[in-house]
């Protein structure tokens, strides 16, 4: 892989200048900033590919460089004077106590972009990389890329997402938002990192993602939540509304809108609730009792159905019909042909 810059080590009084140095048998322009002691930058205009340790001369055949590290993050001013710390200590630099030391200042290392730089096949990388892991060194957190972290960060930040989860366990929370852990845990949700850590915490918490939510399946109701829900299920029976929203339970009862909706959480992760589009749920006992319905409709009066069959079929309104209609159409249950449904149900 090509990067526009390298550290390098090089001897030279001025902290900044530029050369020109032979690349493939080709002078390249290039800018130099000291960082630390015979440690610089060298900046190319245009991406190249160099290799660890390859000691490359200048076009004057003055002096030359020798190549230790792709610049693969953009720094600041500590993180670098870090790095050339790393890179100027004594003895010889090695590869894997630099992917180590490295890891001190990146959270995160893709070892296959560098796999040419370090002349590495993916086959010895992954076995180099499994014994560091055994050697609690390092997690692999994706085999694809083979991006690591250390095993120190990793313990760190699994620590520090546990305790985010149990102080909403704790709280009776049966839900979080992942945008609310992003800034607790300083760590981006969208980053491969932060899966695996979810992943790694599944055997100490019972939960599932749902779209932007984290939703905790095994949650003990307290006495109170049992009346929310005991009061909601009421309302729609008196109600007699086979499909509801959020809106509707809040009109027919004295429940807030927290209440309602940690509720409706709960049950559609047990399963007695499904819900239809964004607003829309039906109890699943009535969604069954439909799709059966269709089966025996298919069988005996044939695959295609319209609105007004499935009003006498149902008793509902046009306006639930058509929520149903779309939910099975998703879920291909049914498939839309021209103004009527097709059922694809096996019968």
């Amino acid at each position: 892989m090509k990067f526009n810059s390298y550290f390098i080590q090089l001897t030279h009084r001025e902290s900044a200048f530029t050369g020109n140095l032979i690349i493939g048998d080709n002078p390249v322009h290039t800018n130099f900033k000291k960082i630390g002691n015979n440690i610089f930058i060298a900046y190319f205009k245009n991406q190249v590919e160099l290799k660890f340790l390859e000691n490359i001369e200048f076009k004057n055949k003055s002096k030359s460089v020798v190549v230790l590290f792709p610049v693969i993050s953009k720094y600041n001013k500590r993180k670098l004077t870090k790095i050339a710390k790393i890179l100027s200590s004594a003895g010889m630099i090695e590869k894997n106590t630099l992917l180590l030391d490295f890891l001190t200042v990146e959270k995160i290392l893709r070892v296959g972009e560098l796999l040419y730089f370090f002349s590495e096949s993916k086959n010895l990388a992954v076995n180099l990389l499994t014994r560091m892991e055994l050697d609690k060194k390092i997690k692999i957190i994706d085999f694809h890329n083979l991006s690591i972290t250390s095993y120190k960060n990793f313990l760190e930040y699994r620590k520090e997402l546990k305790t985010v989860f149990n102080n909403y366990v704790i709280n009776r929370d049966n839900a979080v938002k992942l945008s609310e852990i992003e800034p607790w845990l300083k760590l981006p949700i969208s980053s491969i990192f932060f899966k695996y850590l979810l992943h790694s915490l599944d055997e100490n918490f019972s939960f599932r993602i749902v779209k932007d939510k984290i939703i905790f399946r095994a949650l003990t109701l307290s006495e109170k939540e049992k009346e929310y829900i005991k009061k909601i299920e009421d309302a729609l029976k008196k109600n007699k509304a086979p499909i509801f929203a959020i809106d509707d339970i809040l009109k027919s009862t004295d429940l807030h809108y927290k209440e309602v909706n940690d509720s409706m959480w709960y049950l559609l992760d047990v399963g007695k609730v499904v819900q239809l589009n964004k607003k829309c749920f039906i109890f699943s006992n009535d969604l069954h009792k439909i799709i059966n319905k269709l089966k025996k409709y298919k069988r005996n009066q044939g695959e295609m159905i319209g609105i007004n069959s499935f009003r006498e079929l149902t008793s509902y309104s046009r306006k639930y019909i058509i929520i149903l209609f779309e939910y099975f159409d998703s879920r291909h249950i049914t498939t839309r042909v021209e103004n009527e449904r097709k059922i694809l149900l096996v019968v």
